[in-house]
């Protein structure tokens, strides 16, 4: 079978342990995997996703056999909604198994999560005397926090036990708010809560770390456990209580499904996978007695090696500042690629503007080539490069922010620890970001106005992507609440491949600078147009009187009349527009993908009319 996987957080240890047991169906079953995704998202600028997430609307779904989804890895900044969104509509998709996330219309393999919660919080509780009991959540985004949160309730409430709202922390899933929950849980008299049941591993170490910082001990005067059985749970000082999901058994099952459909059986819709309780000294239960000399000395160790790695990325950063050239830059990361023991090959790819380019590559630890080798966009990779029947490839993307470059194909040693790592996510990082620096450089070469030229569009003059996203950030305030009220416009100019084929590019080019005028000269003050790319047009306008927007339109559409009646183009200039109101910041792409929804239906009920 081929099978296609989306994941994301690839350096944690779910995403790797998914993908090492998967490896082992592509090794010993002879199957063909190829995974799409992300190490982590490296900014909160909900602007700034379209970078990251492109990557996951690179394969040709239809070339595989079935879909494995890792949904709850893709879901920051709604990362994984389109790709769910287009999966569901489409129906000559293969069949898509969810794994650890359930949603309706997808296979799913997951964990009972309220009866994981429910046994293990049931345990802590028999150790407590009193009602004086904490319970940190997951994500509140997410459905397996709400299902966890319901076991420790029910495990409560049999035990007689009373729920303090004032002791439930909302958390994060991860190692970010140990201090936080350490405030949160602290009396003003110093006292601590006999224990805290947290939703996962993650957040039990950290809230662990900090109470011993300030002089607390655990399990003596707390006790504290975690679920899904982290590997750094278990290595941990005290080591975790926790639950185990075995990801063998997620991965065995997803696989499982999808051998079934491929062959016409009809698979159960949703599969739990039960768990298995570990105990610990987090939560004063007997354990092996532990070698603490040994493990002192594995700290050291791992505190050194960060340290020899943070060395690394100085030098890597260095390398990559005196790279001037696309091509020296792309030795710099081949170079370094090949000093990651776990990447045997690696393949840079680019998009043109008619097809793909191999521009560099090495093979299993070999030379490396710079190349300029191009295929079609229906393809991965040149034919011949690697064996496309059987093994594993890691896809990523290469982007800098909202700017997308091409991709890198990874072939990657899966028994080696952490085989996806923090170095491999920066090395990515440093290839988009100074492709970026360099086109600009090329643009800036003998221009003084650094700022307008980054934030302009050269052909019309009006603000460029950039530019529009440094003037709608002045909108809202620290806290992302908008400073006024404000309509987001997506407009398209019609017709501009028409005028491209039958006059010219020099007249599309004169008709998108028309466009944007008539669109720049219907705005009032303090509001702005950005041309985002070929004939797309995004306009902020301030709703400061009623009908604004319809006036707006109104004006758009008029001069763009006027400029038709003169008849000095052999061509008549049209655009479609959609609208949508600006809520908050962290929705501004929402709200402009809205506006494109709604300016598309407007250009497919313009061709309908054609037609008819």
């Amino acid at each position: 079978m081929k099978i296609c996987v989306f994941i994301g957080d690839m350096y944690r240890d779910f995403a790797l342990s998914i993908i090492k047991h998967l490896d082992y169906y592509a090794r010993e079953k002879g199957h063909r995997i190829d995974i799409f995704g992300l190490c982590s998202i490296t900014s909160t600028s909900p602007l700034h996703i379209t970078g990251f997430k492109s990557i996951l609307s690179l394969p040709p779904i239809h070339d595989y056999d079935g879909i494995i989804l890792c949904y709850d890895t893709l879901i920051h900044n709604g990362m994984g909604k389109d790709l769910v969104e287009e999966l569901l509509t489409d129906m000559d998709a293969p069949p898509v198994v969810c794994i650890r996330a359930e949603i309706s219309g997808f296979y799913n393999v997951i964990p009972d999560n309220k009866a994981l919660m429910y046994e293990i919080a049931k345990h802590v509780i028999s150790k407590c005397k009193t009602d004086n009991i904490g319970f940190v959540t997951g994500r509140d985004d997410l459905a397996d926090s709400y299902e966890r949160r319901e076991g420790f309730e029910k495990a409560m409430k049999e035990a007689g036990k009373e729920i303090s709202e004032d002791k439930i922390f909302h958390g994060n899933y991860w190692i970010t708010q140990g201090h936080e929950m350490a405030d949160f849980f602290t009396g003003e008299d110093g006292s601590l809560p006999e224990a805290v049941i947290c939703s996962n591993d993650y957040e039990a170490i950290a809230l662990s770390d900090a109470l011993i910082q300030r002089g607390y001990s655990v399990p003596q005067d707390i006790l504290i456990s975690g679920v899904d059985n982290a590997s750094e749970g278990e290595d941990h000082l005290p080591s975790i209580t926790t639950i185990e999901i075995s990801n063998n058994d997620l991965v065995d099952a997803a696989m499982d499904i999808l051998v079934k459909a491929c062959s016409g059986e009809e698979p159960a819709r949703n599969v739990y996978v039960p768990g298995k309780m570990i105990f610990r000294e987090s939560t004063g239960d007997a354990v092996d007695e532990r070698d603490f000399y040994k493990a002192l000395c594995d700290m050291k160790i791992a505190a050194s090696i960060s340290m020899d790695d943070t060395r690394d990325y100085v030098i890597i950063n260095a390398l990559f500042e005196g790279a001037l050239t696309e091509e020296a830059s792309i030795q710099v990361a081949l170079d370094e690629f090949r000093k990651v023991d776990s990447v045997k090959s690696c393949y840079l790819f680019r998009f043109r503007e008619n097809d793909r380019e191999l521009t560099a590559y090495f093979k299993d630890k070999g030379e490396s080539k710079l190349v300029s080798v191009s295929f079609p966009n229906e393809i991965l990779m040149p034919e011949g490069l690697e064996n496309d029947e059987q093994g594993m490839r890691f896809f990523f993307s290469l982007a800098y922010k909202n700017e997308i470059y091409g991709y890198a194909a990874l072939i990657v040693d899966t028994d080696l620890p952490k085989f996806i790592n923090y170095k491999i996510e920066y090395l990515l990082t440093q290839v988009g970001l100074t492709i970026n620096k360099l086109e600009l450089y090329e643009k800036l070469f003998g221009i003084s106005d650094v700022m307008s030229l980054y934030i302009r569009d050269p052909l019309t003059g009006i603000l460029n992507r950039r530019g529009f996203e440094k003037k709608i950030s002045d909108l809202f305030d620290k806290e992302g609440r908008k400073l006024k009220d404000l309509t987001i416009v997506s407009i398209d100019m019609d017709g501009l491949k028409y005028i491209n084929d039958t006059f010219g590019h020099n007249f599309g080019d004169e008709a998108i600078k028309e466009i944007s005028r008539c669109i720049d000269n219907a705005l009032n003050p303090g509001e702005f147009v950005a041309r985002m790319g070929g004939d797309e047009f995004a306009v902020i306008l301030i709703d400061s009187e009623v009908g604004r927007v319809g006036k707006f339109i109104r004006n758009v559409r008029s001069n763009i009349g006027d400029i038709n009646k003169k008849g000095e183009n052999p061509y008549e200039l049209s655009a479609s527009i959609g609208t949508s109101e600006v809520t908050e910041w962290k929705e501004v792409m929402n709200c402009l993908h809205k506006a494109d929804k709604a300016m598309y239906l407007e250009k497919k009920a313009k061709k309908k009319n054609r037609e008819d």
